[in-house]
């Protein structure tokens, strides 16, 4: 058995490390598209959001670690079992595989359900609905906003 509380505050130092690599070097983006606000905008907008959700998940492990408080069941991760990792990795290749061929809007939809029920989601009634609008609203704010294509259907 792993602790978690130990690995999500080692995860959460590096991952604000590189958002603050991310966040200060104007010397990562060789070329990309000019936007008015600016090439690194994207990028610094998800560093800024990565450290403030590290930084949550992190400081309540700090915490609890420094208490001593003692586990919860859930902070347990059994190293024993790492079936999931090897299906979410299936479905990562799916999905990078399948874009190019039905599109962003018509692909995400669905490896959006199948990792929600590979991590344990049974509520059909917020997965469906969340499902389709995410990758529609996605799409539409890369279209309109970063004036990024994504792929659509080639078939």
């Amino acid at each position: 058995m792993m602790n978690r509380r130990k690995l999500d505050v080692i995860i959460h130092a590096v991952l604000i490390i590189m958002s603050i690599i991310v966040l200060t070097n104007d010397n990562l983006v060789e070329g990309g598209m000019e936007t008015a606000l600016g090439s690194m905008f994207l990028p610094r907008l998800i560093a800024v959001c990565i450290i403030a959700f590290s930084g949550t998940i992190g400081a309540q492990s700090l915490y609890k670690l420094r208490k001593a408080l003692p586990l919860e069941e859930q902070e347990f991760i059994d190293t024993n079992g790492f079936m999931g990792i090897v299906v979410y990795i299936a479905y990562f290749l799916i999905y990078w595989y399948m874009v190019p061929i039905v599109g962003f809007i018509v692909a995400t939809p669905f490896i959006m359900i199948a990792v929600a029920l590979l991590l344990g989601s049974r509520n059909w009634l917020v997965m469906l609905p969340l499902s389709i609008v995410t990758p529609i609203l996605i799409y539409y704010g890369c279209y309109n906003y970063l004036r990024v294509l994504l792929p659509t259907w080639s078939l």
